[in-house]
């Protein structure tokens, strides 16, 4: 599955994001937010979401059984770790 997200004009305060990301996109039934611009399956058992964020920085985070429940707890915790992961193979 693909979501966009397109954080960069969203009014929702950082923590709330955190706490309400694991909510609304990774259960069974997705509620989109005001920031949800595109959901569609691509037939992958992952689901990856491609982050506007207010940074300036698109992100991509990836999200499967392996960090399913580190992403539930902060979205951004779990993209650090992927960021981190992906330097230390390069």
């Amino acid at each position: 599955m693909k979501i966009v997200l397109d954080r960069r004009n969203c009014n929702c305060w950082d923590a709330p994001c955190e706490a309400h990301f694991g909510w609304h996109f990774l259960r069974q039934e997705i509620t989109p937010v005001d920031c949800t611009t595109e959901i569609s399956e691509d037939g992958q058992p992952t689901v990856t979401f491609y982050i506007k964020d207010r940074d300036g920085r698109d992100k991509v985070l990836v999200v499967d059984e392996t960090n399913w429940a580190e992403a539930y707890d902060s979205w951004r915790s779990a993209w650090e770790k992927q960021q981190a992961e992906r330097a230390d193979h390069e």
